[in-house]
């Protein structure tokens, strides 16, 4: 796919530069499953990751105002529409792995207790209902939408495996909603600012927002990770580190795409000196990388530390 062609307006934009964050997604979770091995990641990683990248996405588009930009309704919606489907499914798979049971032979008494343990999918599935009623008729500003959608982030994070640990829910919380933001923003304004003038207005202020907050994801990450697999552990030795190693690598390539962006794209795009074209491929560059990073997480989060 040639990423000039992504400045067409309209539908088809939209379309390939969702269908570019899926993928990436995609090649993140498959990524895992060959690092992690038989420790992991569980079936329902898979649509937890598409979830996860939805989720990311309402995040963004929620906090577009916050920068200058300002959400389509219609997008809000089919994003929402996604992560409720996409999160109904995970919770289904969920019920069936707790149980032993091939997903089409799943009981009643499973999704009882599915229901009592499995709680951040239908938080999530809330969350999408919740931003459907508000795509029809806003009776909020969007960053609600932003609220909403960090809180089912938020709540999937803090239920994997790192959350055992003392500190494992604060870290990994704020590493997630975090990088949810980063991802989902820079998702949002590929999707939905147009011309020079609408990247000089909302880029400088995506920037001077982000550096802060990617500053905290960074230390919040490092922290999760030692408090999980500890200082001296050979990390490369087990399935659940090797992901770890490799999320590092990526958020490595994605901090080295950024700081070249803040010393070139940024003052350029703020002197109106940079074409829309140019702002979306770097948008974009950026967004695909994040995005294997969210399908990285997504299956660690279902894969066995000690695996």
């Amino acid at each position: 796919m040639s990423l000039p062609q992504l400045t067409v307006a309209g539908p088809r934009r939209a379309g390939l530069v969702l269908i570019g964050g899926l993928l990436g997604v995609l090649v993140g979770l498959a990524l895992c499953v060959a690092l992690a091995g038989a420790a992991g990641p569980l079936s329902s990683a898979w649509p937890a990751g598409i979830a996860l990248a939805a989720g990311s996405l309402l995040v963004g588009l929620g906090a577009l105002p916050l920068i200058g930009a300002d959400p389509a309704p219609a997008l809000i919606a089919g994003t929402a529409g996604c992560w409720g489907a996409a999160s109904l499914i995970v919770a289904w798979l969920q019920v069936a792995e707790r149980a032993g049971r091939p997903p089409l032979q799943v009981r009643l008494d499973d999704m009882v207790l599915g229901v009592q343990t499995g709680l951040a999918a239908l938080v999530c599935v809330a969350g999408a209902i919740v931003v459907l009623a508000w795509a029809y008729r806003p009776f909020a500003p969007s960053t609600l939408v932003a609220v909403v959608a960090g809180t089912g982030v938020l709540a999937v994070a803090v239920t994997g495996h790192a959350a055992v640990t003392g500190w494992g829910p604060l870290l990994v919380g704020v590493h997630a909603v975090l990088a949810a933001w980063w991802a989902g923003t820079l998702a949002a304004l590929a999707l939905t600012v147009r011309g020079r003038g609408g990247w000089a207005r909302s880029l400088p202020e995506f920037s001077r927002w982000a550096l802060p907050a990617v500053g905290v994801l960074v230390v919040a990450g490092v922290a999760a990770a030692l408090t999980e697999l500890g200082w001296s552990a050979d990390w490369w030795q087990t399935g659940y580190g090797r992901v770890v190693l490799a999320k590092a690598a990526g958020l490595v390539a994605a901090l080295a795409l950024a700081a070249h962006a803040r010393r070139t794209w940024v003052p350029a795009a703020a002197r109106h000196r940079t074409d829309e074209a140019v702002s979306l491929r770097r948008a974009v560059a950026e967004t695909l990388v994040l995005a294997v990073l969210l399908g990285l997480a997504a299956g660690l989060a279902t894969t066995a530390p000690a695996g």
